[in-house]
């Protein structure tokens, strides 16, 4: 096929000594040519940064095919992605975490989905791999159109990542990535490129692996997790309100999303009855939208009449 469309691969780099290896060959072997790569390494404190390297020259990767930033000190995913995309010259731009790895044709397979360059996003399914090498295979349920996919996004009804996307660079300008929310950033980031695209493609096939085996993922950080959804939702409809955008439907999503995070601090893990009742207390209600286990809505009938002793003598 032709390779006159320009691709960035982007890869935020921190502390993945032992997975970036898989990542790196994975994206210098693909199949489509024409390709920059963009590597963020955000003051990495182990190895990342010297496998990197030796895996660049290894492969014999001219220097004029990829651009390296170094952070001089650890400023979080969210400011590495927007270095990321300030430093790409690509048309499109693909993100690629450093600790997962991709399918050998997954950027020819999306580039050719963009008609010539007619299509904004593009989109693919993924799979996760776990540590006994076991694989579960997770196909999205798109919709043909980007403000469909936008509100697919507000609850999760489709996976808020950017690394199964092939994006138009230029959607960027659009917006600034907001710094210091960590976890959910992609969310963010999800809902304003879809909002400002008009075109979309699938590719329906399996071309992203998304590594489970890595225990320092910020994804597996709870409690740190939570603190960054609520404030991912927040700007989420913050900016849905800013575009007059914030129909019945769209608040009823919003707001099971809110729940979603909010009923994390009524399991045994989190168990914070303060936090649960200062977190969204406008969808205190919502879980009777949701179709939960018997016991969960025994749960959440007992916190919405305000009858915490018991749920305290449940997790003791």
């Amino acid at each position: 096929m032709a390779n006159d469309i320009k691709v960035s691969i982007l890869v935020p780099i921190y502390n993945v000594e032992n997975y970036i290896g898989q990542c790196l060959e994975s994206i210098l072997s693909q199949t489509y040519n024409n390709i920059e790569y963009v590597f963020v390494d955000d003051c990495s404190t182990d190895k990342s940064y010297d496998v990197l390297i030796d895996t660049l020259k290894k492969n014999d990767v001219p220097e004029s095919r990829y651009t390296i930033v170094r952070h001089k000190q650890n400023k979080g995913i969210a400011v590495s992605r927007a270095d990321c995309i300030a430093n790409a010259k690509g048309e499109y731009v693909q993100f690629v975490d450093s600790d997962d790895w991709v399918e050998p044709d997954m950027t020819e397979t999306m580039v050719m989905a963009t008609n010539h360059a007619q299509i904004d996003i593009v989109g693919c399914h993924y799979a996760k791999d776990f540590i006994s090498g076991k694989k579960t295979f997770h196909k999205e349920n798109y919709s043909q159109s980007c403000a469909g996919n936008m509100i697919l996004c507000i609850n999760y009804d489709i996976s808020t990542v950017l690394w199964k996307l092939l994006i138009r660079r230029s959607l960027f300008s659009n917006f600034s990535i907001t710094p210091h929310i960590n976890i959910g950033e992609d969310y963010i980031i999800s809902v304003k490129l879809f909002f400002y695209a008009n075109t979309f493609a699938v590719v329906d096939k399996y071309l992203y692996h998304y590594v489970q085996y890595n225990e320092g993922k910020l994804s597996f950080q709870i409690l740190r997790s939570i603190t960054d959804h609520i404030r991912a939702v927040k700007e989420v409809e913050e900016f849905l309100r800013s575009k007059d955008l914030v129909t019945p439907n769209i608040s009823r999503l919003l707001n099971l999303r809110k729940f979603n995070i909010k009923s994390n601090f009524l399991t045994k893990r989190l168990f914070d009855i303060q936090m649960y009742k200062s977190t969204f207390p406008e969808t205190n209600k919502t879980w009777r939208q949701i179709n939960y286990s018997r016991n969960e809505r025994i749960k959440f009938w007992l916190a919405e009449k305000k009858l915490y002793f018991i749920l305290r003598l449940i997790h003791k």
